[in-house]
């Protein structure tokens, strides 16, 4: 299987709600995904429990992807490029979006996403999703 199929199907069984398959064949046990900005999402998520945490969290958010597109660099790293799109508020958001997947033992490893319009994707999260207060965050 080439790193790119690897990725593919973590696609396909995200399609299909199949978590445990994702954690089992796809994701390297010391799985690091970076999410860049300043909003809710954002930040290193380590192991398999906190990235699918966050694809739950992704999903909530209501972004559709297309324009998607797949190359593999002679490091075996798989590289992504798609669009985003969302509304919220009233407000059409477009996040064109570069995903580099490093892989290691045939497994996905590290992940760091890369995005054209920060401030925007920011803008978007926060519209999405609400911290709790200051009381319950502190609590926890």
């Amino acid at each position: 299987m080439s790193n790119t199929d690897l990725v593919l199907k973590m696609y396909d069984y995200f399609g299909k709600g199949d978590m445990d398959a994702i954690r089992a064949e796809v994701f390297h046990p010391e799985i690091t995904w970076a999410m860049p900005g300043h909003h809710p999402l954002s930040g290193l998520m380590k192991g398999a429990d906190e990235v699918i945490a966050f694809f739950a969290d992704l999903f909530k958010a209501g972004i559709q992807v297309d324009n998607v597109h797949f190359g593999e660099l002679d490091d075996g790293t798989v590289v992504e490029k798609h669009t985003g799109h969302g509304t919220s508020e009233g407000v059409d958001y477009i996040f064109p979006t570069c995903t580099s997947y490093g892989i290691e033992d045939g497994k996905i490893r590290a992940v760091q996403v890369h995005t054209a319009d920060q401030h925007g994707v920011d803008r978007y999260m926060w519209s999405r999703f609400e911290l709790k207060g200051v009381g319950e965050r502190l609590a926890a």
